[in-house]
């Protein structure tokens, strides 16, 4: 987007909280690109009464770029803080008086929807919706298609086709266009030739990275390593789960003793992973779903070997014949694969190396920020002629 003459537009993001999410990167990647040309504030749905490690840091980066925060309501979602969060977002709203706001994910939209039943200010603002899921509203499906009512009247983006087709499939009595899909963009790290986690020196380190809900399929990540330790010799392998979730506790009790020789631990989200990722030899992805698989996209750039499922979402990162994929719930496959790359952390690694070129041309982010700020410029001009 171009600088104007006068005051730059005012765009209000809104996420469900400053945590690890897809949705999160993608919000302070477009105001890191767009900063320079664009007024960002951030709005909250949940501010969180511990915040996480990865938390502190996205509000240490948004505070370097001069991005005001406004946090939501503390507590529980579910419990009455919907409306607490709505009352604090209309208070946003009335203090950053935003030409665009632009709304990531449901419960964002849920708090949106239900703040413009309390302001009438809210329900003049220009609205822009990110779908970033494949799986929208579940168990909340009423409420969902209530939400997206009230929304028809927006612009819409969506982050992958499936995305995209989620939306679409979401029956409303507006008819609405089938969201434009803007991919997520990722820059391609700089590799060294000669660089690698091991190469055949030390431990094979696999990584597994997300939060332990069943879209992550954690609960795959025993029956996994079983089958992978099962295919090969190698002992020295070091295995990090790295997150949290409802499912932590069974995991916990599952991977005791599994995988003999093995060193297998959980720990917490590791910090702006996407530059430590080389430190591993392999990641692994399960997935049942993703809306985007940023982190399968983040890791083939690396240079790092992927083990991913053929997801919703998650497939369209994946190159074309990708050798390492499998399919949704197999886990006795993805063990496999995971023990091929056991066994030759460097073949596998060349092989990834050698797609990395076509994947960082359609995944650029460039190509992201561009996106947006036409949309943002769409949203802008369709205001002028309210």
């Amino acid at each position: 987007m171009s600088p104007v003459a006068t005051s730059k537009p005012r765009v209000l993001q809104v996420i469900t909280k400053l945590d690890v999410g897809g949705a999160e990167v993608v919000a302070l990647g477009i105001m890191s690109a767009l900063h320079e040309h664009v007024d960002f504030a951030v709005a909250t749905v949940i501010d969180p009464r511990n915040p996480s490690p990865v938390g502190r840091d996205m509000r240490a980066r948004l505070a370097a770029l001069r991005v005001p925060i406004f946090p939501g309501a503390k507590g529980h979602f579910k419990t009455g803080g919907v409306v607490r969060s709505a009352l604090k977002l209309a208070r946003a709203v009335a203090r950053f008086k935003p030409e665009v706001v632009h709304l990531h994910t449901e419960m964002p939209e849920l708090t949106w929807a239900v703040a413009g039943l309390l302001s009438r200010q809210v329900r003049q603002v220009t609205v822009l919706r990110t779908v970033h899921n494949c799986e929208l509203w579940i168990a909340w499906g009423g409420i969902g298609r209530w939400v997206t009512q009230r929304l028809a009247g927006s612009r819409t983006v969506a982050v992958s086709h499936a995305a995209a087709n989620a939306d679409a499939a979401i029956k409303t009595r507006t008819r609405r266009p089938l969201a434009r899909v803007i991919y997520n963009g990722v820059p391609a790290p700089a590799i060294d030739k000669h660089e690698s986690a091991v190469d055949g020196v030390g431990p094979c380190r696999v990584l597994f990275a997300g939060r332990f809900i069943e879209q992550k399929a954690p609960d795959l990540l025993p029956a996994i390593l079983v089958a992978a330790h099962r295919q090969t010799h190698r002992r020295d392998v070091q295995v990090t789960l790295a997150g949290t979730g409802p499912m932590e506790a069974g995991l916990r009790a599952a991977i005791t003793g599994l995988a003999p020789g093995w060193r297998v631990e959980i720990t917490p989200p590791i910090e702006r992973l996407q530059s430590r990722l080389a430190e591993y030899d392999v990641v692994i992805m399960p997935s049942r779903y993703e809306g985007f698989g940023l982190l399968a996209l983040e890791t083939l750039l690396a240079g790092v070997p992927l083990i991913a499922t053929h997801a919703p979402g998650l497939a369209e990162v994946l190159p074309d014949g990708y050798v390492f994929s499998a399919p949704v719930d197999d886990a006795e496959s993805l063990g496999r694969l995971l023990a091929q790359v056991i066994e030759d952390p460097t073949a596998a690694r060349a092989l990834v190396r050698g797609g990395r070129d076509p994947l960082a041309r359609r995944f650029s982010p460039q190509a992201m920020v561009l996106g947006y700020a036409l949309e943002y410029g769409l949203a802008l001009s369709a205001k002028d002629f309210e």
